[in-house]
């Protein structure tokens, strides 16, 4: 090789040092651009992972408050459902709960006397209360079978209170006051 060295003019010599310095700096050059290169590859490899990680936390959140938003409608669909099947409605006035209380009144076959409405409306709950006090009397099978008719029925009518009046046994009567109380939806 060195015969090839010495072969050369001096032209060619200082031609192939400037060639050969420039594939150097060349050298040089490429290898501070690519560390360079390789250390912003790093800074943004780690930029990306810790996006990833902000993504999934963006995304159990967004999952967490889908399933909220979810819950929130299943409550909404159960005030409706509450409101049309369980509440009176107010639309129709007092006769729906009137009607069905004569119904258990017949069917427990108890005698009622001073039957009593009052009215109680809650603003902030958008509900009205109707509280019925009555006095009855029957037999205990009988106002137990009223009691249970009332508890049986669908509507949001109660049994909220109950005086007994007269507990003697005479002829097998016993005698109540009671109060119920029925809700209507506004």
């Amino acid at each position: 090789m060195k015969e090839i060295f010495d072969s050369l003019n001096q032209k060619e010599k200082r031609i192939l040092k400037v060639f050969f310095l420039l594939v150097v700096l060349a050298f040089f050059l490429l290898f501070f651009v690519a560390l360079k290169e390789k250390d912003t590859y790093f800074r943004t490899l780690s930029f990306l992972s810790s996006k990833k990680i902000e993504f999934q936390k963006l995304n159990l959140s967004k999952m967490e408050k889908e399933r909220e938003w979810l819950r929130w409608e299943k409550a909404r669909q159960d005030i409706k459902e509450l409101k049309t099947n369980y509440f009176y409605d107010e639309g129709e006035g007092i006769n729906r709960l009137r009607l069905d209380l004569q119904k258990i009144f017949d069917e427990s076959n108890i005698e009622v006397t001073q039957i009593r409405y009052t009215y109680t409306g809650f603003e902030r709950e958008k509900i009205k209360q109707v509280s019925i006090t009555f006095n009855l009397s029957g037999t205990y099978f009988s106002l137990k079978k009223f009691i249970n008719s009332v508890e049986k029925l669908p509507k949001f009518l109660a049994v909220e209170k109950v005086d007994f009046l007269d507990t003697s046994a005479k002829g097998g009567f016993i005698k109540l006051k009671i109060t119920l109380a029925g809700y209507y939806a506004l």
